[in-house]
């Protein structure tokens, strides 16, 4: 097919080719060439249109279908009057429809094409239809026709087997993944849910074992500990992390159920802690806590432990069903937070300086229409204001993998990325996981310092973060930009609820420094545990 040029053409139209050019062949040994000539050219010309017709795109298939197999029947016929005229020289054309009409529509395409091919022939030889050759040749003939066909319908599933095979194999990997995961989920009490897990396994064990407290936790290491499920509490124990950051630290094989002493706000109380981790996944950690004059009998501690390895493949399952929504979630968050940031702030932005232009000639203040112009620029200032909140907040999701300084480094990186101010950034963070809200305007703060900075002309910024277990968050955000150029004021109504202390000063060194402090409001009782 290379050397005639005809390398484009598929496989059924090389072999429907081929039993046109043995016809030929045929036809010449036969000395039948001018009896085979015209049915074999109404044949290839019949099956060209209807190649070409699969070609166009034509919306109604139904119509195009009718079209179609109704010339490939005209094919047939052709054929069968071909082989009536020329006897065995025209015998292989009727392979040519009956291939095509396998390919094209399966069993019943050449079924259909063999049987007008029968009839045309039958009509046309009546007169012989009682001699034993000619039966024998008829269904000899009519066979081979069927056989023809049935391979173009075996071709026609191959090709669309090969097709899907060909498709991309992470995305069917993928679909059925997806699918079993949501057969799974329907299984499940709670589904793929793992704070639901967690809180029931808590709920069904607190009666079985009498508790004032009880949490779940999730650590992936022995050094950060993430709560899934708490109950009695709003808060996990995180006075109780360096004894499960020391137990956790041991070689699993000897994870026991560890009762653990400590003191809080409550009194001398006793915590019963009980690892597990299932496979190579992150290791779960059941909490539970009463006092010390209820100490934990033999049966308490196998009820926890129970629950605890029951407990592990669900947490485990769940989160990494959580990670897949978060990655979804996360990006179509990105994405509106980009359009915001490309399409309204940019329009705010410009109005902005629009109103700044007009300001400069409406004269000086104490005019009245510069004050209108200033009220009108400080309304778009506070919008401006407002929608960056917005975008930090469709930007900044919780990771609970990855705490608050790692959020912080990336945004850090991306703004000197951007802007070309050099920035450098420390963190100290420890086990403990601060206040959503705490984190989110921590993050808040920290961009509009930057943004700041940039606007005062700073060429240099620096960001430093830290928190433990116990004590105050403290976050502070330099840069040498212009003092006079700097703002003075970054406090919201978020700032007075969390009662955080807030103070801009200017350094002698000429830099322009933002201190926040904030302590959490279950701090107090963490401090007077430790």
């Amino acid at each position: 097919m290379r050397l005639l040029g005809l390398a484009r053409v598929d496989a059924s139209a090389t072999i429907r080719l081929a039993f046109a050019v043995l016809s030929v062949f045929l036809a010449v040994v036969t000395s039948k060439v001018i009896e085979v000539a015209p049915w074999l050219l109404v044949v290839l010309v019949l099956d060209l249109v209807v190649t070409a017709l699969d070609r166009l795109p034509i919306s109604r298939q139904g119509l195009l279908d009718t079209v179609v197999l109704t010339l490939l029947c005209l094919s047939a016929g052709a054929a069968g009057a071909g082989y009536w005229t020329s006897d065995q020289a025209g015998s292989l054309l009727i392979l040519v429809p009956a291939y095509h009409a396998g390919t094209r529509f399966g069993r019943i395409g050449y079924l259909v094409t063999t049987v007008v091919g029968s009839v045309v022939y039958l009509l046309a030889s009546r007169e012989h239809a009682m001699q034993d050759g000619f039966r024998i040749g008829l269904v000899a003939w009519v066979a081979a026709a069927v056989v023809l066909g049935a391979l173009g319908a075996w071709n026609q599933r191959l090709s669309a087997e090969q097709e899907l095979e060909n498709a991309d194999p992470a995305a069917r990997e993928a679909i059925q993944l997806i699918q079993r995961l949501h057969d799974l989920s329907e299984e499940m009490a709670t589904g793929l849910d793992a704070p639901a897990g967690a809180t029931l396994a808590l709920d069904l064990l607190s009666a079985e074992v009498p508790s004032s407290r009880s949490a779940v936790l999730v650590a992936s290491d022995s050094e950060h500990l993430v709560p899934v499920a708490l109950r009695g509490s709003t808060r996990a124990p995180w006075y109780l992390a360096d004894a499960l950051s020391d137990l956790l630290a041991q070689n699993p094989a000897s994870w026991r159920p560890t009762e653990i002493p400590f003191a809080d706000e409550l009194g001398q109380r006793s915590a019963l802690v009980v690892p597990f981790a299932y496979g190579t996944g992150p290791t779960t950690v059941v909490v539970v806590e009463r006092g010390v004059d209820h100490p934990f009998t033999e049966p308490e501690r196998r009820a926890v432990s129970e629950v605890t390895r029951r407990l592990a493949p669900t947490v485990q399952a769940g989160l990494l069903f959580g990670n897949l929504r978060q990655y979804a979630s996360l990006e179509e968050r990105n994405r509106i937070a980009r359009d915001i940031h490309d399409g309204i702030a940019q329009e705010l932005a410009a109005l902005g300086y629009a109103v700044d232009a007009l300001r400069m000639q409406a004269g000086p203040p104490g005019q009245g229409m510069r004050d209108s112009l200033d009220a009108l620029r400080d309304q778009l200032s506070d919008a401006m204001a407002d929608l960056r909140l917005h975008i930090t907040d469709l930007r900044v999701a919780e990771r609970p993998g990855s705490g608050l300084g790692a959020v912080l480094g990336a945004a850090v990186q991306s703004f000197g990325s951007m802007t070309g101010v050099r920035t450098t950034i420390t963190v100290s963070e420890g086990r403990r996981r601060l206040d959503p809200r705490v984190e989110m305007f921590v993050h808040r703060l920290v961009m509009d310092v930057l943004a700041d900075a940039q606007a005062s002309g700073a060429r240099n910024a620096w960001v430093s973060l830290a928190s433990s277990v116990v004590g105050p968050a403290v976050v502070e955000v330099s840069h040498d930009g212009d003092p006079r150029r700097a703002r003075r004021s970054y406090r919201n109504s978020t700032l007075d609820e969390l009662g955080g202390t807030l103070v801009v000063r200017n350094e002698p060194n000429g830099r322009t420094t933002v201190n926040l402090t904030v302590e959490e409001p279950s701090a107090a009782g963490a401090l007077s545990a430790t």
